[in-house]
């Protein structure tokens, strides 16, 4: 059963879940975001649940197995389950934050298994906001608890995976470029906001053009509407249908807006492409000379 969300202070404001009975590997207790005060102050003895927080902007202090650390906007620090911890926002510089709070039989065998059970902070992963954000955005759909369970553990998951190999040193940059290539290439035919590219490896827009730029040599956006373009010439040259239904076809909005796409990417209109390309065809196929010379074999 999902409670409304509500604000918790008037600088916070959260969805939360109800525990169940039976408490399943991994459940979802509480997810928000905090626009905190410089009173801002957590203190748990013997927390029974596992602290994932984003720092947005702000700097504060944290406080947990006798080691002191000051997390800052970009840094990610995950607090285990059954640790005394405590963390405050810097009165002058306060936090503003993302976060989730989780429990379960799996939570811990799930930090241990990516070796994060002794690593709390882990510093400039403003890469890794897009999964937070999505975490609260998928907290906040009607939808089945269960449902936003499941998908939040899978995010969980690969948030744990890209900090292991944040921590590692693993470069998986050349996986994710080719991740939003073929995201691109199987949603060419419908309408794609660079938000959208951006959110299918839950990164920024910037960073997604840049790592794309840097093993394609384009823009992400760039590329997606030359794919679309070159589709767009085939069925031109090898359809009857009308440059409106062919706009329609691939998903643009309207008939303008692929016109200028198309120009953009060919330099002329879609209506002149297909009539030189029909004109080219003939002048190969029944060239005038070939006629001529026809006629004089014959004689």
């Amino acid at each position: 059963m999902n409670e409304a969300t509500k604000p918790l202070y008037e600088y916070e404001e959260f969805k939360s879940f109800q525990r169940p009975a039976d408490m399943p590997p991994f459940w979802i207790e509480i997810v928000g975001i905090s626009h905190c005060d410089g009173k801002y102050r957590v203190f748990r003895e013997d927390s029974k649940v596992c602290v994932c927080e984003y720092i947005i902007k702000g700097t504060g202090t944290l406080h947990i197995a006798g080691k002191t650390f000051h997390p800052k906007a970009g840094d990610i620090y995950i607090l285990p389950e059954f640790e005394k911890h405590e963390y405050y926002t810097d009165p002058d510089d306060p936090w503003t934050k993302i976060f989730f709070n989780v429990r379960g039989t799996g939570v811990a065998s799930m930090l241990n298994a990516f070796e994060m059970k002794n690593k709390v902070l882990f510093s400039n992963c403003e890469d890794l906001s897009g999964i937070f954000d999505a975490i609260y955005g998928k907290a906040q759909e009607d939808l089945p608890t269960e449902q936003i369970m499941v998908e939040c553990c899978e995010l969980f998951v690969r948030l744990l995976f890209r900090l292991y190999n944040k921590v590692m040193d693993i470069d998986e940059t050349r996986e994710e470029a080719q991740t939003v290539k073929a995201f691109i290439e199987n949603n060419s035919e419908r309408d794609l906001s660079v938000k959208e590219i951006a959110a299918s490896i839950y990164r920024s827009r910037d960073y997604t053009n840049r790592l794309f730029k840097r093993y394609y040599n384009t823009t992400p956006y760039l590329y997606y509407n030359t794919i679309r373009i070159k589709k767009a010439k085939a069925l031109l040259l090898h359809t009857s249908l009308s440059v409106q239904q062919i706009s329609e076809k691939l998903g643009y909005k309207n008939g303008k807006s692929f016109s200028k796409h198309f120009k953009y990417i060919t330099g002329m209109t879609a209506s002149c492409f297909r009539r030189r390309e029909h004109d080219a065809k003939k002048d190969i196929e029944f060239p005038e000379w070939m006629d001529d010379e026809t006629e004089g074999s014959d004689k």
